[in-house]
């Protein structure tokens, strides 16, 4: 199916010369060309961030148990990019939440 869809799209690209290319001889305005720009601002009339974490650990027991050690060796976040979120639990019926919110700008 693949090679069909690209034999077809091969079949129909043209090209376009640039002497081909018939524009107006007319002034673009300035406004015109603001709404045009890549870098556009963009406001935003609202941004909310909200993070609710609402775990309940009620009732639990733990008899006769054995907990292991947690271990995070150096250099295990060292070709991490980004956002990195480690979480241990060395315990017995322990509730572990997590959030995390992010507020990107980009300008």
């Amino acid at each position: 199916m693949r090679l069909t869809l690209c034999t077809i799209s091969l079949m129909l690209t043209f090209s376009v010369h640039a002497e081909e290319l018939v524009l107006p001889n007319v002034a673009v305005a300035n406004e015109v060309m603001e709404q045009s720009r890549g870098k556009q601002s963009v406001e935003l009339d609202f941004t909310s961030l909200a993070s609710d974490v609402d775990g309940v650990s009620v009732g639990n027991t733990a008899s006769n148990t054995v907990s292991g050690n947690n271990i995070l060796s150096s250099g295990a976040l060292s070709n991490s990019s980004g956002i990195s979120s480690v979480i241990q639990n060395t315990g017995n019926n322990v509730l572990i939440q997590n959030s995390t919110v992010v507020n990107l700008s980009i300008e």
